[in-house]
């Protein structure tokens, strides 16, 4: 499998062996054996963000247009424009392949009309049903031409679509599909060479049907908490060669999230009513620690949860101390902080020593 890299790395390792092979430290035979290893990596294209925003322009304009003059049209009409928009556009497309730029913005635009075209048919015929199920089927039919294109945002945006139908099936009963449709996530990564963003929001839709599964059988505030508390560490701090750096990023932003609020007192009336302020005390004590102990490590998120659970704490308990105390305060920290790490990376780099 190819090394991904981006263009500035590519030209740069390209000019070295240039270099190596006129001095003859390579052949040119070696020399194009290791160019081969490396494959640039698709980087944004101003012409590629041009396009796409007119196309979205356009489209937005469409809808309105067709929206403003809704209720004066025929069902015939209605359903003549919606299909005969969706087919336009992705014929265009198919005749525009030698500009792939403008054709696969034609692309963006043809799975915005199909979503509109699903909401706007379910109202004209009063299917009924729930407004989840439309993205659900929005997203399902952005995934094959995701899969043709080969196109990393179209599945990307179909996880989106789909993130939506979980958060709003909470009360419209389980959201089977996500049975079948995160593992299916996980495996399409490969398909297109495990892009971290999408292995980002594929984890987000794990987490996010955790989350609704705690709340759904109506779990104690307190063990949905430690569970994602638990879910953070173990993302955080369990090496695999599945992209660990993103895995470590959300494992910090899981755990630091639901530290905060295991800070709570009122999130420990299972332990004893009588001993909240102590257990949530001593929890605040323990988090704490593992922060700065990430803070030492060089973790700047970790850095961002001490400043929000000081917040959180002069916000709930010492209101009452002036303001500008606080301030002062909370910016004492962030300039010693703002120095331990500009000596840190110093270290790092030899410049010193602590």
């Amino acid at each position: 499998m190819k090394r991904q890299i981006g263009k500035s790395d590519f030209s740069f390792i390209t000019k070295e062996l240039n270099h190596y092979e006129e001095t003859g430290l390579i052949t040119t035979g070696q020399k194009d054996s290791i160019v081969n290893i490396y494959i640039v990596k698709g980087e944004l294209n101003f012409v590629r963000i041009v396009v796409t925003i007119g196309a979205i322009l356009v489209g937005l304009g469409v809808l309105s247009f067709i929206a403003s003059n809704w209720g004066g049209m025929t069902k015939l009409v209605k359903l003549s424009l919606i299909f005969g928009i969706f087919i336009g556009v992705n014929a265009i497309s198919f005749n525009l392949q030698s500009y792939p730029k403008t054709a696969r913005s034609l692309i963006y635009l043809g799975t915005l009309v199909y979503g509109a075209g699903i909401f706007l048919i379910g109202q004209m015929f009063n299917f009924g049903g729930t407004y989840s199920t439309a993205f659900l089927l929005w997203s399902m039919g952005i995934i094959p031409m995701a899969f043709q294109q080969r196109d990393k945002y179209l599945l990307l945006f179909a996880n989106v679509l789909f993130l939506i139908y979980l958060n709003a099936s909470l009360s419209e009963g389980f959201p089977y599909v996500s049975i079948i449709g995160i593992p299916a996530l996980y495996l399409a990564l490969n398909y297109f060479g495990r892009p971290k963003l999408l292995l980002f929001f594929a984890n987000v839709s794990a987490l996010n049907l955790i989350g609704y599964l705690g709340f759904r059988n109506e779990i104690v505030g307190l063990y949905i908490a430690g569970g994602f508390f638990i879910i953070g560490l173990l993302m955080f701090t369990i090496r695999h060669k599945l992209h660990f750096d993103i895995f470590k990023l959300q494992g910090n932003i899981v755990f630091g999230i639901s530290g905060i609020v295991l800070t709570l007192p009122h999130m420990w009336t299972r332990v004893s009513n009588s001993y909240q302020t102590e257990a949530s005390t001593i929890f605040a004590i323990a988090f704490m620690i593992l922060l700065f102990a990430l803070i030492r490590k060089g973790s700047l998120i970790s850095l961002l949860f001490v400043c929000l659970t000081i917040f959180r704490y002069y916000v709930d308990t010492f209101e009452f101390l002036p303001k500008s105390l606080f301030f002062m305060v909370g910016g004492l920290l962030l300039l010693g902080f703002g120095f331990y790490f500009e000596r840190l990376r110093r270290t790092q780099k030899g410049g010193i020593s602590l």
